[in-house]
């Protein structure tokens, strides 16, 4: 388990020097190279509004990777669970879009999509994907404006 915990900080900090290197992701979401060493599983990206942020996870075990956008509020989730396709649409580069059920009875909402990853090779194509999975999950959010 320990090797998980380092290998998740590897993670994180090698996706931050790398997102911070992409104009495109720091004209969004800011410079993300200052960020604190993060041993989690996940790590959130702010859009300026508490119903919903993007997050990036990781599944060691599972052997993927995953962007989201999470739902605290069941309304805006509702409304953008009925543009699926557009959503759709913008995600499709990603991979397959999941989608929690709008009436599923749990407190939060997520939509997401998943990436299968070797940990063990270079991670360069993964923080690629991530950083293009979190500034599209953005375009998703702005459907909601």
């Amino acid at each position: 388990m320990g090797s998980n915990i380092s290998l998740r900080r590897s993670f994180w900090n090698g996706l931050y020097e790398y997102a911070a290197t992409r104009l495109d992701f720091v004209d969004v979401y800011g410079d993300p190279s200052g960020r604190k060493t993060n041993s989690d599983t996940w790590t959130s990206f702010g859009v300026g509004l508490g119903f919903c942020h993007p997050d990036g996870a990781l599944n060691i075990r599972g052997g993927y990777i995953a962007v989201d956008l999470y739902f605290t509020d069941t309304f805006q989730y509702t409304k953008l669970y009925a543009m699926r396709d557009s959503v759709e649409r913008i995600l499709a580069h990603l991979g397959e879009v999941m989608w929690d059920e709008p009436d599923a009875d749990k407190k939060n909402r997520r939509l997401w999509v998943r990436h299968d990853v070797d940990f063990a090779s270079d991670m360069t194509e993964a923080y690629r994907w991530m950083t293009d999975g979190l500034l599209a999950m953005r375009n998703v959010y702005e459907l909601l404006g």
